[in-house]
């Protein structure tokens, strides 16, 4: 289906289709470092899609990137300032490769803070994905992540623990994972988990109080994503070992895509359905 880009690097990529008026409205909040790869793996997904989607890309303005030029990042992408009297259907929050900070310290903590906040009156739905949906979880119900000893890094094949109307049509899921801490156990009645490992832990958790849907991976990763960061953490002397359940005769193998796809279409029906928003 159509990708509309509002903005972002790949938006002279796109070509304009005129009336939006029947997509669904989607807000990006792009933390990770390589803002161009990032935006080209969401924008692969919702291809998929059986719906038409219209995309904002955001960033933290707080944040001063060491990838991308200032001005640069300034021109391409939104700040809250811009878009903070819209309204958007959905809104997805990126990783970020800051998991081993406390929370604290990362220096967009506080208006990562107040984009949870705005969310409430403005996002119908949010996906919250790797160190998004951590911190979310901490922000939203004060569940503290739990650093892993080594890194958890592969694809994990997922049990459905509950059926609703995001999992609708798994027996299972797979799902990238690349990350250095989990959440561990969930005891929350307000938060539920919809998809779980053994050894990933909670990796796909929801609650109707906000809203929002957190995910401990990386359903937009491409073939070569993870395969690239065990290179690059190899060449930086870093302790890696190859991705579990990634190879098949030592060749990166995509298990993952169809799932991915069947759960972002299954989250954008959902959106469509209604378009309410809650008022301040």
């Amino acid at each position: 289906m159509t990708v509309q880009l509002n903005n972002g690097f790949l938006k002279h990529q796109s070509a304009d289709t005129g009336d939006t008026s029947r997509s669904v409205k989607l807000l990006v909040v792009n933390l990770m470092p390589n803002k161009l790869e990032t935006e080209r793996q969401f924008i692969h997904l919702f291809s998929h899609l059986s719906m038409d989607v219209d995309v904002t890309f955001l960033r933290m303005a707080s944040h001063h990137s060491k990838h991308v030029p200032e001005d640069k990042l300034e021109q391409a992408y939104a700040t809250l300032a811009d878009i903070e009297d819209a309204y958007f259907d959905g809104m997805v929050i990126t990783g970020a490769p800051v998991e081993e900070l406390p929370y604290e310290d990362v220096d967009y903590w506080a208006e990562f803070k107040t984009l949870l906040d705005w969310r409430r009156a403005h996002v119908r739905e949010s996906i919250l994905e790797c160190w998004a949906a951590q911190a979310g979880v901490y922000v939203d119900f004060g569940i503290n992540k739990q650093v892993l000893p080594k890194k958890l890094f592969g694809i994990y094949r997922c049990e459905i623990d509950e059926e609703t109307e995001l999992t609708a049509g798994f027996d299972q899921l797979s799902m990238p994972q690349s990350r250095h801490a989990t959440l561990g156990h969930i005891n929350d009645p307000q938060l539920e988990v919809l998809a779980s490992d053994p050894e990933a832990g909670p990796v796909v958790l929801a609650s109707d109080q906000t809203r929002s849907t957190y995910i401990s991976g990386h359903p937009e990763y491409e073939t070569n994503t993870l395969f690239n960061e065990f290179r690059r953490d190899r060449k930086k002397g870093k302790p890696i070992q190859i991705p579990k359940n990634y190879l098949r005769a030592n060749e990166p193998t995509n298990t993952w895509q169809a799932d991915s796809i069947h759960l972002y279409d299954n989250w954008v029906h959902s959106l469509k359905k209604v378009r309410v928003y809650v008022c301040k």
